[in-house]
């Protein structure tokens, strides 16, 4: 998940239940990276790396032990994953970019992890995993879960 932010600034705000104030912070001032100094450390590349936080490269593991995918068992063994930022060629170089990652469980991929998740058996829910991890605290991620039925 890649998602282009225009900065809103507010000198008033709480820490949420759902978000440690740290993030929570980092978030509502100007989150991200500048895309200019991307695009000045890859020589002008449209691409970036991420790094993803241990628990979400267990459960990549997890489940790609559970599908026998080779493919998503390397991803799960990786530092860092490349992200594209093609999609971003028509924004400005002072645009603040977020850097975040996605994955989708279907019922059938990991049963381990939805319980877990304490999610009931709905053979048609598919669980959408969202995280990020802000570049200016380095340890800390923030995360989304959120489900779609087909």
């Amino acid at each position: 998940m890649l998602k282009s932010y225009k900065a809103k600034t507010s000198t008033k705000w709480r820490p949420s239940r759902y978000m440690p104030a740290e993030i929570e912070q980092y978030f509502r001032t100007e989150p991200g990276v500048v895309l200019g100094d991307i695009l000045q450390r890859t020589s002008g590349v449209y691409e970036t790396t991420t790094s993803m936080t241990p628990k979400f490269r267990e459960d990549i593991r997890e489940i790609a032990e559970q599908v026998s995918d080779d493919e998503l068992l390397r991803i799960s063994e990786l530092p860092e994953v490349p992200v594209s930022l093609e999609h971003l060629r028509h924004v400005g170089p002072q645009t603040r970019i977020l850097v975040g990652y996605r994955l989708d469980v279907t019922p059938a991929e990991s049963p381990r992890l939805r319980h877990r998740l304490a999610l009931p058996p709905d053979s048609r829910m598919t669980v959408h995993l969202d995280e990020v991890v802000p570049p200016g605290l380095p340890g800390t991620s923030w995360g989304n879960m959120r489900f779609s039925w087909e």
